[in-house]
């Protein structure tokens, strides 16, 4: 789904290149590898050099404008009308593609993803042949589908037309990050940072350093963006709401919840906020405080992600029966995502596994997902599950590679103790005391366990 890190969609004009100058000192202490590559992570394939033209860029320009009313399902339904009329054009039927990206990040359905397929696919027809933009659109529909590698194609397809596109670059570092290709990827964010500071760039950046056990580091990436970019309001909120999040992670939950708040003071009913909250409400055992909170949230935004922890919140308070109607729901949710497109074999499977569901299943699809983009997540999914089906000795060997890069994530060190602790290795209770000093609520299931494990 469509995150604030993926809306570079503009190309980098004259006033664009002059903001870049003016921070380019700055920035140079946000890249992650520490300058520009030139020569980029992507092919040197023969495609002929195609920038932006100016209609593009004017149209890119009217996008971002209507983003910033607040009210994009107006702006989707102007767009709807325009090509609908007989003066269509490719440009007006990429945008509405585009815009349905954003609306399906917005609502969380998983039908914006098809229309957007359906959008671009026709503006290709009407223009007679690919535009950079729609290429750059299917690069970030297709990653948003959770297709990496068709999204790395069509990524390097678009910087190849236009080596100076940011949004394309995003695309690239978003594709090869997934697929666990992490240097090229964060050469990618450093180009993309250096053609267009602000919130798209440099909230990659963040995630990036968060993934390389940074989170102070992190943190500074996205108040710098903060500082730069505040052209979008709902992109605005969910880059503080990350600032939270950051914070959450890291066992600092008074923290994160002034952050939510803060976001729920300049937009209120914020839905990532109010999940957010909600997180730290049931942290802090107030579970019906969290209940209510979260059935409001899944009335508007009902996501995988926390129907699922609305289940969790239930089954901590003892209900588990109204648990498992929230668990059986997140199945319907995720076949509806699957029929539009997006892969859930990685999301399914580690659900699966933390609930003692089809465990057997459950591996297949860590597997494949896997093959599929062999990143630190899904090592870490793999590894549990086969734990799950007591094959610690192939489950080490993946944890070990989940941890490569330094993440400091605790559900990573409780994954790697419950391994060494199924191995009779000693190592496990250190696993155990460093998940819980990383991030004492990091589980409603598993955080519980942990600190059983060390007592």
């Amino acid at each position: 789904m469509i995150r604030g890190t993926e809306k570079g969609f503009r190309r980098v004009t004259r006033p664009r290149l002059l903001l870049a100058a003016a921070v380019g000192v700055t920035c140079v202490g946000v890249l992650l590898l520490g300058g520009v590559f030139s020569d980029g992570p992507q092919s040197a394939a023969a495609v002929p050099a195609m920038p932006f033209a100016a209609g593009e860029q004017t149209a890119l320009g009217n996008l971002v404008a209507g983003f910033a009313t607040g009210d994009t399902a107006a702006y989707v339904a102007k767009l709807e009308a325009q090509v609908a009329g007989p003066d269509r054009d490719g440009l007006s039927l990429t945008l509405l593609g585009l815009a349905y990206q954003q609306r399906a990040r917005e609502t969380g359905d998983p039908t914006f993803f098809t229309r957007s397929a359906e959008a671009l696919t026709r503006a290709a027809s009407e223009e007679g042949g690919p535009l950079p933009l729609m290429i750059q659109g299917h690069a970030s529909l297709a990653n948003s589908r959770h297709q990496f590698r068709k999204g790395l194609a069509l990524a390097r397809r678009a910087v190849a037309q236009d080596p100076e596109n940011a949004g394309a670059y995003g695309a690239l570092g978003d594709a090869l990050l997934n697929l666990g290709r992490y240097p090229e990827a964060f050469r990618a964010y450093d180009r993309m940072v250096v053609l267009a500071p602000g919130i798209s760039s440099l909230t990659r950046v963040a995630s990036a350093r968060e993934l390389r056990g940074q989170p102070a580091a992190a943190a500074r990436a996205v108040r710098f963006a903060l500082s730069l970019d505040h052209a979008v309001p709902e992109h605005v909120s969910w880059t503080r709401v990350l600032l939270g999040n950051i914070d959450f992670n890291q066992g600092r939950i008074n923290r994160a919840a002034a952050q939510y708040r803060t976001v729920l003071r300049q937009n209120p009913g914020y839905v990532h906020a109010e999940a957010g909250l909600a997180r730290v409400e049931a942290a802090q055992g107030r579970f019906r405080a969290a209940e209510a909170r979260l059935r409001r949230v899944v009335s508007v935004l009902p996501i995988p992600a926390y129907v699922i922890l609305l289940g969790d919140v239930l089954h901590a308070s003892g209900r588990d029966a109204a648990a498992d109607k929230q668990y059986e729901l997140v199945g319907a949710i995720e076949k509806l995502f699957a029929a539009n497109g997006v892969s859930t074999d990685l999301q399914t499977a580690v659900f699966d596994l933390d609930h003692n569901r089809n465990v057997r299943d459950a591996l297949a699809r860590a597997r494949s997902a896997h093959r599929e983009a062999p990143g630190i997540v899904a090592d870490d999914a793999l590894a549990w599950g086969l734990f799950r089906a007591g094959r610690c000795d192939e489950a080490r060997a993946h944890s070990v590679a989940a941890l490569r890069l330094g993440t400091r994530d605790a559900l990573f060190f409780f994954h790697r103790g419950m391994i060494e602790r199924c191995l009779g290795d000693s190592s496990a209770r250190d696993w155990f005391v460093r998940a819980l000093d990383t991030n004492p609520h990091f589980s409603l299931l598993w955080a519980p366990v942990a600190r059983k494990a060390i007592a």
